[in-house]
């Protein structure tokens, strides 16, 4: 017979079963609790193309300034909107803009013009992605000519219905260029935690002339007058309404973009006396949210003018009203924006105002410094100057650019076969006068990949295999996958020649997923304490390096690449009529090598 305590019990067993088995398809048993600040969310792997989001507008009069070229303001936030569209694509949640990369545009957008924007994630690391977004603009009449405006890297995070940030999917890649993008998001990453400590490391250990230097300062028709830093002081509060808010009602990240480049373009007009146009946006880093309510204050200034440009600094903060007073004042972000002077322009001197206006100026020009680096070490036009100087300032540009290169190579699907053997096969590329060269040698043992990663991304072990290979030496260790080395090398041009010397930065990098490559990359650099000798021809090396192709772990394919330039001709013009001249003898010594040690790499 049923009584009310026995009903009362099965009820209780009843209540803790549901409640157990709730927790247990949350993931969430005895002993085990989600993160405060982290939510885990079982996800399956998603595939890059479907986050592709596109996007397209035709340019009317609200969008441009009365020059009739699309505000900088209104690309910035459409930039944005796209790329926070694909981060969402991927999470499926709510997400908000955790930071910008630097932004360099490349030419304007005239009103009626149409822009297309392009937004893919490229990688996800753990609770945050990145996003890239490539803008192109084009006219309506016609088809062609289409142009590149900018491209964009963005990070995003994704947040939950109580605001934590969750575990995003891993992204699955099916192309190449996807493969490609997957690659150097990692490299991005470290450029961007890095920027801080390279600025601090450039005003620190560097003298840097704030100003123009004297011989410009001479010029009478660039100088017409004098102004004070003060006269060019901007500040705008804005309230944020719902419609410039996400789901979670937090400001959109390119919202607040946009009024900063308005203030900023303001600020460039007081010294310009006229409309500036903006050419870049330094990495943005977006501090804390802002929300629906909150009152948004935006200052500017101008931190420094050089030759043909100005650094304007934007500083936003926000507050709300607590109980009838001004509440705290938050720190949203800062961000640097650079806008052009017209060659014509009259721009007065520009005088820094008191408190901390030199020192705002010292840092203006270390960021100009930093752009122009970035922009020298990663431009595609390199035939011209294969080696740049190495120092602090710029060694993380120079070592994500020695594998963006690296990868940039392999990714080219235009390759002509010269020559081929049942092991061995050559291919040439030429492009704008640059020839490039593809050695690749099929692995008939099963090898571990790992254990030929670890011959390969040490130089100095290459004298034991390579023939041409003098002497190799370690100059500085810059960190666990970068290093620089001084390598000798014989020459082919003539038996008499002097040996050619190289300064080289190596970077190895390990595969970040299962069946990607393992990567040696090697480029010349310039170091003041190894100049060139009479007793070598200082040589240079654009682009080089091995990919360690696997699968499961095994090694199949070992490919080697080179960008020559004229000093090198010499070591591969035999090569292009056969596969019996140099790349056929050093690779099948790099093969004998393995072979010797095949007990050992299996």
């Amino acid at each position: 017979m049923l009584t009310l305590a026995s009903l009362k019990e099965a009820f209780k067993k009843l209540f803790n079963f549901v409640k157990f088995y709730i927790k247990l398809l949350l993931g969430v048993t005895s002993g085990s609790i989600v993160n405060s600040k982290t939510t885990c969310e079982p996800s399956d792997a998603i595939t890059a193309s479907s986050t592709l989001i596109q996007m397209n507008q035709v340019i009317h009069s609200e969008h441009v300034n009365k020059c009739s070229v699309l505000d900088g303001g209104q690309l910035l936030k459409w930039v944005d909107i796209c790329a926070c569209l694909s981060a969402e694509r991927l999470a499926g949640r709510p997400c908000v803009t955790v930071s910008v990369d630097d932004l360099h545009f490349e030419c304007e957008v005239n009103i009626g013009q149409v822009i297309t924007l392009k937004a893919l994630v490229n990688r996800t690391f753990n609770t945050s992605m990145e996003v890239g977004v490539k803008v192109i603009c084009g006219d309506l009449d016609k088809a062609t000519g289409q142009k590149t405006v900018c491209d964009a890297f963005m990070t995003f995070v994704a947040l939950d219905t109580s605001g934590k940030k969750i575990r995003l999917p891993q992204l699955l890649c099916s192309s190449s260029e996807q493969n490609l993008c997957y690659s150097l998001a990692s490299e991005r990453r470290k450029v961007r935690i890095s920027y801080s400590k390279t600025l601090k490391s450039l005003l620190s250990n560097y003298k840097l002339n704030s100003l123009l230097s004297p011989s410009e300062k001479t010029q009478d028709d660039f100088f017409q007058e004098i102004v004070d830093g003060e006269a060019t002081r901007v500040q705008s509060v804005e309230l944020v309404l719902p419609s410039h808010a996400n789901h979670h009602g937090n400001t959109f990240g390119g919202q607040i973009m946009a009024w900063m480049e308005n203030v900023a373009s303001i600020s460039a007009g007081r010294l310009l006396l006229g409309v500036a146009s903006l050419r870049s946006v330094d990495m943005v880093y977006f501090r804390g949210p802002s929300t629906v309510g909150d009152r948004v204050v935006l200052n500017s200034i101008v931190n420094n003018v050089f030759r043909d440009s100005l650094e304007v600094g934007v500083r936003v903060e926000a507050y709300r009203y607590e109980n009838g007073f001004i509440g705290s004042s938050r720190h949203i972000n800062s961000a640097f924006f650079t806008y052009d002077i017209p060659s014509d322009a009259h721009v007065p001197e520009y005088i820094p105002e008191a408190m901390d206006g030199e020192r705002r100026q010292r840092e203006a020009a270390a960021r100009r410094k930093m752009r122009l680096d970035r922009r020298y070490i990663l431009s595609k036009r390199r035939q011209d100057r294969l080696s740049v100087t190495w120092n602090d300032v710029n060694a993380v540009f120079l070592c994500y650019g020695n594998i963006q290169y690296l990868q940039r190579l392999a990714a080219f699907n235009d390759w002509q076969t010269v020559s081929t053997t049942d092991t061995m096969l050559l291919c040439i590329r030429e492009e704008d006068d640059v020839l490039s060269f593809k050695a690749t040698l099929k692995m008939a043992e099963k090898y571990k990949a790992e254990k030929i990663f670890e011959i390969l991304k040490d130089p100095r072990k290459r004298a034991k295999w390579d023939p041409i290979m003098i002497s190799c030496r370690l100059v500085k260790k810059v960190s666990d996958e970068d290093s620089l080395y001084h390598s000798v090398m014989h020459s082919k041009a003539e038996a008499s020649a002097l040996p050619n010397d190289f300064v080289l930065l190596v970077s190895d990098r390990r595969p970040s997923s299962d069946n990607e490559p393992y990567r040696v990359a090697i480029r010349s650099v310039t170091l003041d304490q190894i100049p060139p000798t009479d007793l070598c021809s200082r040589t240079e090396v654009a682009c080089a390096g091995f990919m360690i192709l696997q699968e499961d772990g095994i090694c199949t394919e070992v490919v080697y690449y080179n960008e020559t330039n004229p000093k090198l001709v010499s070591y591969v013009t035999c090569d292009v009529a056969g596969l019996s001249g140099l790349y056929s003898h050093v690779l099948g010594c790099m093969q004998n090598y393995f072979n010797k040690r095949s007990a050992e790499l299996k």
